[in-house]
């Protein structure tokens, strides 16, 4: 029996000693096969600026016209508005909380009324309505005015759809509409058609996609049995008669739009909660895409901006990640692919939105990020990186 186990202890003894030597050939080959290197690391968080409760989305602008970037932030569960005024170092001064009706998680801020003064425009859920707050100078705005909408108004897209030089809304609806307000100069709006959407949209972008001189839509649309691109096109008369369906399937949630590749036109670029994938589709110019490129960010990506952060003249792709409480930096390669790994930067609790300006006035395009479940907006400063 001592003779059998002394074997026994030699033959496991053997295995772990060619286990061993496994995992280091193993580790020998991998080793060969390292990954390119990371983005550089252009990015440095230098604040966390509290707002109000909730922050599902943010804005940059100079809302005060004093020269520097400021930041607006839309706050759901405490039905407010935060403004923080620039100082133009990268920092940042708050002023009151502004209330507006319930549950604000949308906004876009331009001057809807031509006095010169940037306005902020939000939906309220809450109260199924539009709200707008006229800018009118001294770092103050007008109390809300609101317009009824459809149940629980979404995304906010917004653009000169009927070509008067005043600018219009697209409100999208919980329960699969898209509706257009058509705007009179004033801050006022006046209802005008209504889109089946088939599925909710919390994204939703404007361009010529077709070239016919013309602002068309561009919806991500999602939800458990159905999601798409839908792309209306407009006629310059304020409707969108004709419409298409793109990318199909792949759980689209957030779009951006730029030119990324040159050719002068309007390519999308897509968040998708499938997988967690991003997605660039190149546009062939007459209102159709190229089948999509599929690329990586992190855990959960839910908002895009886009630019070129490390002075390659390429656009690049920065996204919020819900999941992994990050975003991450996605750079392009010398033939404009995009490069894998990615650089993460950590932000606060659950970020929705992030944007980008110039908050130290260097030239240089800066990062600000809506941390829900921290009420925080996180400033990230570029720096100068040498190539």
């Amino acid at each position: 029996m001592e003779l059998l186990k002394s074997r026994g202890n030699r033959s496991a003894g053997t295995a772990f000693i060619r286990l061993g030597l496994v995992f280091l050939l193993i580790g020998g080959l991998f080793s060969g096969c390292d990954l390119p290197p990371k983005p550089p690391d252009v990015f440095s968080k230098v604040n966390s600026v509290r707002v109000g409760l909730g922050p599902t989305y943010v804005v940059a602008a100079d809302l005060n016209l004093d020269g520097e970037t400021d930041l607006v932030s839309a706050n759901s569960r405490d039905h407010s508005l935060s403004i923080l005024f620039g100082r133009g170092n990268g920092s940042f001064k708050s002023s009151p909380a502004l209330p507006i009706p319930l549950e604000p998680s949308a906004l876009v801020v331009t001057d809807v009324n031509k006095d010169g003064w940037p306005d902020i425009i939000a939906n309220s859920r809450g109260t199924n309505s539009l709200v707008v707050l006229l800018g009118k100078g001294k770092n103050s705005f007008f109390k809300p005015r609101s317009t009824p909408t459809g149940q629980v108004p979404l995304s906010i897209t917004m653009g000169d759809f009927n070509e008067d030089g005043f600018a219009d809304v697209a409100v999208t609806l919980t329960f699969s509409k898209m509706e257009i307000y058509l705007g009179k100069g004033n801050g006022r709006f006046i209802k005008g058609e209504t889109y089946e959407t088939g599925s909710r949209s919390f994204s939703g972008v404007t361009g010529d996609f077709n070239r016919d001189g013309h602002l068309d839509i561009a919806l991500a649309v999602h939800s458990s049995n159905a999601s798409s691109i839908r792309l209306y096109f407009g006629q310059g008369n304020g409707t969108f008669p004709t419409s298409a369906k793109i990318a199909q399937g792949l759980g689209c949630l957030a779009l951006a739009q730029a030119d990324m590749n040159g050719d002068g036109f309007t390519d999308l670029v897509a968040a998708s909660g499938s997988g967690d994938n991003l997605y660039f589709l190149p546009a062939n110019g007459d209102g159709t895409f190229k089948k999509e490129i599929s690329f990586a960010g992190g855990g959960g990506p839910i908002a895009l901006a886009l630019g070129d952060f490390d002075n390659d003249k390429q656009i690049d792709v920065t996204v919020a990640n819900s999941r992994s409480s990050s975003f991450s930096l996605i750079t392009r390669n010398a033939n404009g692919s995009f490069h894998f790994p990615v650089r993460d930067y950590v932000t606060g609790g659950t970020p929705l939105m992030l944007t980008t300006g110039d908050f130290n006035g260097d030239g240089m395009k800066d990062i600000a990020v809506a941390s829900n479940s921290e009420g925080t907006v996180d400033i990230f400063l570029r720096r100068r990186v040498m190539k």
